[in-house]
C-alpha cells in the first residue's frame, strides 16, 4: 500500500460520518517536523485556577491556529448543545463575536451543526466539551469533506467543565492561546505522548504474559520524542520512564522500574528529537487483570513556562480476553478509532489490513474479531455488500528465507469469519463477528491458536469502505528503538521476531523522502512483504481486535459458534482455466448470496451476488485466474462457508 496516496479520513461525527484528512510526508529525523509531530496545543492563560495546557483534539476540517491566537476570550454558547440558532448578544446573553465559543457534545446534532451556529453567532472558533468520560475524541464533517473557516477542537469533559465554571462564576474574562508551536514560552518542552516506545500490544491477555520471561516480542524499550515550543536551545534533557502496576481492584498502584532515556540537545521552536536507552526489560507478569502504567517525565535546567506537558503517559491494559494493538474503549466494548484510512485514487476492488499478534501460550481459542468500517458519503454500509476477516498463522521462512518478511506463503489460514451488511449497519459501527474454523467454517469447531507463534489478524474491506485506525501511539518509535538497540545487519529492515531482532542500516529508508517504517514492527522491503500492514512515522495503526478465550476451552467444540449453513459443492476442482459449477443447498433461504473467490491472503478477486436463494446451481469463468491455490467464500444473510479451489493450466 503506497503511503503517499492513503487518505485518512477524521472519526465519528455525532451521526457517525467521517471526513477526509490529507496525507504529507516528512522524514522524522529532521528537526522541522511538526505537521506530523507538532500539533497544535491548546494552553489556558488566564484565569491562573485552571491555567495550563489542555489535552485536545484538533478537527482536520476546521482552518489551523496560525499565525499563533493568543489570549482570545471563550464564551459559553446558548444553548449550549447548538441544536437551534444561538441567542448569544441578545435577551441579555453575551455576545460571541470575536471570542471562542464553549459548546457540548450530544443530543443527536451533528458537529458541523454545531459549529455552523457558533460561527453565525460571531464566533472566531469553538471549543466541543465531550459528553463522557475520558480523553476528547475525534470529529468528523458533515457533509463529508466540508469545511470551516474557524479553528474546531475538542476537550475532556473534566477540562470543559473547568472552563464552564469559570466562565460562570464571572470572577474575570477565560482567555486562550492556541497555536501549532510556540504559545508564548521561552524554555518549554513537551513529551511527544503518542511517540514514546510501546509495548507489543496496549490490551493483551493475563493468560499470554505468564511464562513469557525472555519472551522478543513482549520486551520493553524506553525511548521517545521530546520537542521544542520554545525559543531557546534547550540540552542536557533527561526523559524518565516509571512503570506503575495497578490492579483491577483498583488502589494508587505498586511502583516496579524505571529506565531513562536522553536527548542531548533540541534546538529552537518546531524541532523534534529522539532519544532512546540501551538494552530491553522486561516486567514481572502480573497475578490478575490490571494496567501498567509507563508514566514518563521529563526534566533539564531550566524553569519550564508550560511544564503540564512534561509528563505522558502510555497505558497497557492487561485483560482477561482482549488483544489490540491500539487503545481499547472498555465502556462501549471497541477499539478506539480515530481515523479512517484506505488506499488512494487507484483503490482495488477490496485491500487487506490488520495487525500481527504473538502468542506465547497456546490453547486458546481466536473468538471474535472487531474492527470499524465507514462509507466516504453515504450513512450504511449496504452498498459494500459484504465483509470479511481472517487469522493467518505466519511461520517465517517456509519455502525461502528466515528474513522477517511476512509473504503469502508462509501465512496459513486457521480462522474466517463474514457477513453480509444490512441498512442497520451504520457508517462508523464497529463490527464484531466470530471466527469459525477456516477450512471448514460449517464445523462447530473452536479456532485454536498454538503457542510461540505469529497470528496476522487481517480485514478484508470492500470499495469504497475505509477501516478504522487509532493514531493514539506509534509503532515506529518502538522500531527505531530496536534498531537503536541492535546496531547493524547489512539487508535487513528494523522488525521483531519470534526468536531475535533483525535489523538493518536504515539510511536508505530514512532517505526515503515517503520515509516508509516497513511494517513496524514486522518489518520487510516494499516489494514483497503484505502491502497493507504498514506502520509508518505517523501515529497510527488498524483499530483490529482479537477477543480470546478467557481459559482453555474444556473440549474442541465447547464455545464454538453454530453456523447453520447447508452444504455446497464445487467442481471440479482442480479446475482447468476455464470454468466451475458451485451448488448450494442453503439450509434458509437467504435474501443475498455473495459468492468472493478471494487469494490466499484474503484479497477478492471476484464477487457475484445472487438474490433469494436457497437451492442453485451455476457456473463461475475461470478463464482469467493464474494457476494456483484459491477460497471460494459463499456467505449468506446469517451463516457462510469456504471451498478451497485450485486452478491448474
Amino acid at each position: 500500500m503506497n503511503r503517499k496516496n492513503l487518505l485518512k479520513i477524521a472519526a465519528f461525527s455525532a451521526l457517525g460520518f467521517f471526513a477526509h484528512l490529507s496525507a504529507n510526508a516528512q522524514n522524522p529525523l529532521k528537526e522541522s517536523i511538526a505537521t506530523n509531530l507538532g500539533g497544535t496545543r491548546f494552553v489556558i492563560t488566564s484565569p491562573a485556577s485552571i491555567s495550563g495546557i489542555k489535552k485536545i483534539n484538533y478537527a482536520t476540517w476546521g482552518s489551523a491556529a496560525t499565525p499563533t491566537i493568543s489570549n482570545k476570550d471563550i464564551e459559553k454558547a446558548y444553548d449550549t448543545l447548538g441544536a437551534a440558532p444561538l441567542i448569544n448578544g441578545t435577551m441579555g446573553y453575551p455576545a460571541l463575536t470575536g471570542k471562542f465559543a464553549l459548546i457540548y457534545r450530544g443530543g443527536g446534532f451533528t458537529f458541523s451543526q454545531k459549529v455552523n451556529y457558533c460561527i453565525a453567532a460571531g464566533a472566531i472558533g469553538v471549543i466541543v466539551v465531550n459528553n463522557v468520560p475520558g480523553d476528547p475524541v475525534g470529529m468528523g464533517a458533515t457533509p463529508v469533506g466540508s469545511t470551516v473557516s474557524v479553528p474546531v477542537l475538542m476537550v475532556s469533559d473534566v477540562d470543559g467543565q473547568a472552563i464552564s465554571d469559570a466562565i460562570k462564576a464571572g470572577s474575570g474574562p477565560v482567555k486562550l492561546t492556541l497555536g501549532t508551536w510556540n504559545t508564548g514560552g521561552t524554555h518549554d518542552l513537551g513529551v511527544m505522548a503518542s511517540y514514546q516506545a510501546t509495548p507489543h500490544a496496549l490490551n493483551i491477555p493475563q493468560h499470554q504474559l505468564a511464562g513469557s520471561a525472555g519472551t522478543v516480542a513482549y520486551k520493553h524499550y524506553t525511548g521517545g520524542a521530546v520537542a521544542n515550543y520554545g525559543t531557546m536551545t534547550e540540552t542536557a534533557i533527561t526523559v524518565t520512564d516509571s512503570v506503575y502496576w495497578i490492579p483491577s481492584s483498583g488502589g494508587a498502584g505498586t511502583y516496579l522500574t524505571k529506565n531513562d532515556y536522553t536527548v542531548p540537545s533540541v534546538s529552537v521552536m518546531d524541532s523534534i528529537k529522539f532519544g532512546f536507552g540501551t538494552g530491553t526489560y522486561e516486567l514481572i507478569p502480573p497475578a490478575t487483570t490490571g494496567k501498567y502504567e509507563h508514566r514518563y517525565s521529563l526534566a533539564y535546567g531550566m524553569t519550564d513556562d508550560f511544564p503540564q506537558d512534561n509528563k505522558a503517559v502510555v497505558t497497557q491494559y492487561v485483560t482477561d480476553s482482549i488483544f489490540c494493538k491500539g487503545s481499547y474503549d472498555f465502556v462501549n466494548a471497541r477499539p478506539n478509532v480515530t481515523l479512517g484510512i484506505r488506499p488512494g485514487t487507484a483503490s482495488p476492488t477490496s485491500f487487506v489490513m490488520g495487525n500481527l499478534f504473538y502468542v506465547k501460550n497456546g490453547g486458546y481459542a481466536a473468538r471474535k474479531v472487531q474492527f470499524s468500517l465507514s462509507h466516504e458519503t453515504l450513512p450504511t454500509l449496504e452498498t459494500a455488500v459484504a465483509v470479511s476477516a481472517n487469522i493467518f498463522k505466519w511461520v517465517d521462512g517456509v519455502g525461502g528465507d528466515k528474513d522477517s518478511i511476512m509473504q503469502s506463503g508462509e501465512l496459513v489460514g486457521v480462522g474466517t469469519a463474514a457477513k453480509i451488511f444490512s441498512n442497520l449497519d451504520s457508517t462508523g459501527r464497529t463490527l464484531t463477528l466470530d471466527f469459525l474454523d477456516f477450512d471448514d467454517p460449517t464445523k462447530d469447531i473452536d479456532v485454536i491458536l498454538g503457542g510461540n507463534s505469529w497470528y496476522y489478524v487481517a480485514v478484508e474491506v470492500p470499495a469504497p469502505l475505509f477501516i478504522g485506525v487509532n493514531e493514539g501511539n506509534s509503532f515506529f518509535t518502538r522500531g527505531y528503538a530496536q534498531w537503536v538497540n541492535a546496531g547493524s545487519v547489512p539487508g535487513k529492515f528494523i522488525n521483531e521476531t519470534a526468536t531475535g531482532i533483525a535489523v538493518s542500516d536504515v539510511s536508505t529508508f530514512f532517505g526515503d523522502p515517503l520515509n516508509y517504517a516497513a511494517p513496524f514492527p514486522f518489518a520487510g522491503g516494499n516489494a514483497v512483504n503484505v502491502d497493507s500492514i504498514f506502520y509508518d512515522r505517523f501515529n497510527e495503526i488498524s483499530s483490529v481486535a482479537l477477543l480470546m478465550s478467557k481459559d482453555i476451552p474444556s473440549s474442541i467444540n465447547t464455545m464454538a459458534t453454530a453456523n447453520n449453513f447447508g452444504a455446497a459443492v464445487v467442481y471440479p476442482n482442480p479446475a482447468t482455466k476455464g470454468s466451475m459449477t458451485v451448488e448450494v443447498a442453503l439450509a434458509t433461504k437467504s435474501n443475498k448470496v455473495v459468492y468472493r473467490i478471494t487469494d490466499v491472503l484474503g484479497r477478492t478477486l471476484f464477487t457475484e451476488v445472487h438474490n433469494n436463494v436457497q437451492n442453485e446451481k451455476f457456473e463461475i469463468n475461470t478463464a482469467s485466474f493464474a494457476t494456483g491455490n484459491y477460497y471460494l467464500m459463499i456467505i449468506t444473510d446469517n451463516a457462510f462457508d469456504n471451498k478451497k479451489i485450485t486452478i491448474q493450466n
